[in-house]
């Protein structure tokens, strides 16, 4: 039950740094947007590591943790992000959370060949369900404007990278700080996109991007909730299998629904509304089992 109390607080977290990051996004750019929220998170992170652990930087890894944890980092936060932030750009968050359903089978059957990690048949039919009812409220409409071969493909690499990640973050997270787990994550992810903005000669829009205020403001609480969230699948991940914790963490365009009815005033389609109580009995099958 702790595994999947934590996998949907981080599909929550999601939801909020789908909101805010989108919204520095637009304000300052996509890959300003992934260096900056990075180096934030290593200072969020830096702080809390220092109170419940006396340390800034995770200095303790073993070798073999730092191995996976830096793979895991490139792939997901790096290779991951990069990529789904273009396929946004691209074909819009519907196709980009279409293709991201996908993920946590993705997952499943690394799971299964990299960690021995098999699922039960509730299970495999909980995710299924779930899923189902994920792609329900994200799947266009055909006259919803027009498809991006390109685009499709960004989708498919970032799912590839975050399913990859997961993985490999499991493998290296096993008897670790779920919060320096994310530091070790996060540092080769760093260095990758200087290297990137180095060779693409875009510090100059980085400098403008920290000059923006509320670009700065968005990029904070996105980042705040991210890292929590993050945090959470990590820490998630500890108690149950990968498979069951990519699913309920891939909830978040069922999670988002209620909050856009709220705060946004946004009207919600039958079909929406169909999707979610779909996803909502898949889920609930994980709480039974």
């Amino acid at each position: 039950m702790l595994g999947e109390g934590l996998a949907l607080t981080a599909a929550f977290g999601w939801v909020g740094s789908s909101i805010f990051l989108e919204k520095a996004s637009k304000e300052v750019g996509t890959v300003v947007v992934n260096l900056i929220r990075l180096i934030l998170a290593m200072v969020f992170l830096g702080g809390i590591t220092w109170m419940n652990r006396g340390m800034v930087l995770p200095l303790d890894v073993s070798r073999e943790a730092l191995g996976f944890l830096s793979i895991s980092g490139l792939f997901g936060l790096f290779i991951g992000d990069f990529f789904l932030y273009k396929a946004y750009v691209s074909v819009g968050p519907r196709v980009t959370l279409l293709v991201m359903t996908f993920s946590p089978i993705t997952v499943s059957i690394l799971s299964f060949f990299i960690l021995g990690e098999s699922l039960g048949s509730l299970q495999i039919l909980g995710m299924l369900l779930t899923l189902f009812g994920i792609m329900i409220v994200v799947l266009k409409k055909k006259n919803e404007g027009s498809f991006s071969r390109m685009g499709f493909l960004y989708a498919t690499i970032a799912m590839l990278g975050e399913s990859c990640g997961i993985v490999f973050t499991k493998m290296g997270s096993l008897n670790y700080d779920s919060f320096a787990t994310i530091q070790v994550r996060t540092i080769p992810a760093i260095m990758a996109f200087i290297i990137y903005i180095t060779l693409k000669k875009n510090w100059k829009d980085v400098s403008v991007g920290l000059k923006n205020k509320k670009g700065m403001y968005y990029i904070l609480i996105g980042t705040i909730v991210t890292t929590l969230g993050v945090t959470s699948l990590v820490e998630a991940m500890k108690h149950s299998s990968v498979g069951v914790v990519s699913t309920l963490a891939a909830t978040s365009p069922i999670l988002i629904i209620p909050i856009s009815m709220l705060f946004f005033k946004e009207k919600i389609s039958l079909k929406e509304s169909l999707g979610a109580v779909v996803s909502f009995l898949g889920v609930s099958l994980f709480f039974i089992i």
